[in-house]
Parts: structure tokens; sequence; C-alpha cells
């Protein structure tokens, strides 16, 4: 009794310490603090949903399907595990598991702000911009630093011509989830709309950082780059 004791206690240090990792921006140290905290807890679900978030959040979706699945397997009535697996085959383009990952999460949840998200995108989906924007609202009641629900809410309002409203919900989104490149770039485009083109510059290449391989990161760069020239020649002439 006193050594599982022990083991608990330790993969509760270990997952906190990833979890600090994480909130720092330091990839590499969480996931190595994740898959420790998973050797350590072979029934636990916790370590493995921390797990497959974080890699959703980098963009390594086979490796987070395979930590969410496990931890569906261990625990199948976690509302979270289920929206984080249906993001994940989402991702990967598993369309009708994706479904049925959202449906369950309904179903265990139906007042979280998961499902209210999950609503608002299907809305924003179909047009209903409205719609889709109270939705999210519900959703940010529930959920304030929720980066998911502050990014889906503050691309929206950019859509609809809403940049003041969008930016604080989109830098808000960033400084949540440090790890997430899709995050870095939303507001580093934010930025490049607010005409500070330092902070455009920081936001971009520390997304550029986070995923050398996206296309949009470098032709959000190159606009930049620009921009700058731009400014540098009006700085001339006057």
């Amino acid at each position: 009794m006193r050594y599982f004791c022990a083991m608990s206690a330790e993969m509760e240090r270990v997952l906190q310490s990833g979890r600090l990792a994480e909130s720092e921006g330091n990839v590499r140290e969480a996931v190595v603090r994740y898959e420790a905290a998973v050797k350590l807890a072979a029934n636990d679900a916790r370590p493995r949903l921390r797990l497959g978030t974080l890699c959703h959040r980098i963009r390594d979706y086979a490796r987070a399907r395979e930590a969410l699945e496990e931890a569906s397997r261990i625990d199948p009535d976690d509302a979270d595990v289920a929206f984080r697996l249906g993001l994940t085959c989402d991702a990967l383009g598993d369309r009708e598991l994706a479904r049925a990952a959202y449906a369950r999460t309904m179903m265990l949840a139906p007042t979280s702000w998961r499902t209210w998200y999950l609503i608002g995108r299907d809305h924003r989906q179909l047009g209903h911009a409205e719609v889709a924007r109270l939705a999210y609202r519900r959703a940010l009641e529930a959920a304030p630093d929720e980066p998911e629900v502050l990014a889906e809410m503050g691309t929206l309002l950019r859509e609809m011509g809403r940049h003041d409203d969008a930016y604080p919900l989109l830098e808000h989104a960033a400084r949540m989830c440090p790890v997430d490149p899709g995050l870095a770039l939303q507001l580093g485009l934010a930025e490049l709309e607010r005409g500070d083109l330092s902070a455009a510059q920081r936001w971009l290449t520390g997304a550029k950082h986070l995923d050398p391989s996206d296309r949009r990161i470098d032709m959000s760069l190159a606009e930049l780059a620009v921009r700058k020239g731009e400014r540098r020649k009006q700085r001339r002439a006057a």
C-alpha cells in the first residue's frame, strides 16, 4: 500500500513539473515529464491526457492520438479525453471518429464549455457567425483561460471585422499556451494589423521556431518584411 501511495505521489509531482514546463514554453522538457508520468501510472488517464493534449498543440497528431486513445480506454467517461481525441482525429482528417468523439463529449458533458465550443464551431462552419459568437461566449464564461476557445472567438471576431475585440483574446490565448505555433501565428497577424511590427516579428519568429514547416508562417514573415521595408521608405521620405 505504501508503495502505491509513493508511486501516486511521484506521478503527481512529475505531472505537475510537466505542466510547469509547458506553461513556460519548454516543449521538450514537458514531453519528457509527461512521458515519465505515463510510465508511473499504468491505469491513470490524466498523464496520457496531458501528453496527448500537448502533442496535439505541437502538431504531433499521430502521437497525440495514440496517447488519447489509451486515455480513452482507461477512462471512457472523461469528457475532456473525448473532446481532445475528437480534435486530434479532426486534425488527422478522420472525420468519422472525430464526430463520434464529439458526440460522446456532448453526451458526457452537455453543459460544459466543450459542448458550447463544438456548437460554436459547427455554426461557424455553416456561416452563422453571430450564433457562433454567442456559443463561444458561453464557453468563455465557463472557461475564460482555455486557449482553444479564446483563439476560436478571437479569430471569429477578426473575420467579423471586430479587430479591437479580437486582439485581447488572441493575446491571452498565446500567453496561456506558449507551445502552440498556431496561437503565436494568430497573435503575430493581429500585431501586424495593429501596426506593431516589433511585436509581430517577435510572435511570428516564435511561431516559426515552434513549427518551421508551416508555410503560413513563412508567408506572414514575408508580409512583415514588406511592411518593414515600406516603413523605412516612409521614414526616409519624411
